[in-house]
């Protein structure tokens, strides 16, 4: 299914558990008893148009109601651009969005995303992005899901050398729903991708993770690797993960694995034998799987802010 094709105000353009990419997250189900649109009492935009940004020596807020359409953002070849996202609401509410990226040839893009959504939410977030020769895509999403969220990525290697690096974490609870999807394309020579996802699930909980990357014929010298792990830390959590490689180019670096399970009981004794309680042996382990993901996020600033997130949200599962 096209990012474009579905309408959260239109049942007809649902996917439904029949569609592969979407046999593990029931969007149609998510949506009922769900309130009917309004009409916002803000300005409201609608049409296309175009921001040209020539300078900007700080970072701007923008608070955005709701949305359902599709945005372009273009980083001129050589340039560098950090993009940080964060999405959070109250209440009830549906949102879908669609992103393009344009990375011009030897620019980069640093894209820091936070889904700190209610309970009650459902949203679908998508993401195209097209790479030129040289240039650099480096993505880093945190999440703590929503009655449903989907947050989707799709990568066109369309330039011989770019390089794309899309890590993550979620740490799901209660009933939450996080569907981590990314496809990735090397369609050019020398094209790099590297992913690390990780999560953490409790309660009833459930996280879907699909990754699939195609190496296409003439895409020599590849080097693609994928890597999920997750923890869950009681029995009514559930983790789906999908990861997948189709190559058919020669002389690639290609590799993916996932690995589920639990805490480690040993760690855990060895942490409570130099005099910790369980909770505070649970803290130490459950923050140390998952903090080095916002260690990889280049930007100091966001760093610590994505830290502090994850420390905070994390306290949640001391204890289950």
């Amino acid at each position: 299914m096209s990012l474009e094709a579905i309408d959260i105000y239109d049942p007809l353009t649902y996917p439904t558990r029949r569609d592969e990419d979407w046999k593990y997250s029931d969007l149609a189900r998510s949506l009922r008893g769900m309130p009917e649109p309004s009409e916002p009492s803000v300005e409201r935009i609608e049409g296309e148009g175009r921001l040209t940004l020539k300078t900007v020596t700080q970072g701007r807020k923008l608070s955005i109601a709701g949305t359902q359409g599709a945005d372009t953002i273009t980083v001129p070849a050589g340039e560098t651009l950090t993009l940080f996202e964060p999405y959070t609401g109250h209440g009830q509410y549906a949102a879908n969005s669609t992103r393009r990226f344009q990375v011009g040839e030897g620019a980069t893009l640093i894209r820091v995303v936070l889904l700190d959504e209610p309970e009650d939410a459902v949203s679908i977030r998508r993401s195209t992005v097209d790479t030129a020769p040289g240039s650099v895509f480096r993505q880093y999403v945190f999440s703590t899901g929503a009655k449903f969220q989907r947050f989707e990525t799709q990568v066109d290697h369309a330039g011989h050398g770019a390089e794309v690096e899309m890590n993550g974490a979620y740490l799901l609870s209660d009933r939450r729903h996080f569907d981590l999807t990314t496809r990735v394309r090397h369609g050019q020579v020398n094209g790099v991708t590297a992913q690390l996802i990780k999560g953490l699930v409790k309660d009833t909980a459930t996280a879907v993770f699909q990754g699939r990357i195609l190496v296409e014929r003439g895409a020599d010298g590849t080097d693609a690797r994928m890597r999920h792990q997750a923890l869950i830390l009681n029995d009514g959590a559930h983790v789906r993960a999908k990861p997948e490689l189709e190559i058919y180019a020669d002389d690639v670096q290609c590799a993916h694995g996932k690995t589920i399970g639990a805490l480690d009981e040993e760690a855990l004794f060895f942490c409570m034998s130099r005099g910790m309680s369980d909770a505070q042996a649970r803290a130490l382990l459950t923050h140390a799987f998952v903090l080095p993901v916002a260690d990889m996020i280049p930007d100091d600033d966001l760093r610590e802010t994505v830290r502090n997130f994850l420390e905070t949200k994390a306290g949640g599962f001391d204890a289950v």
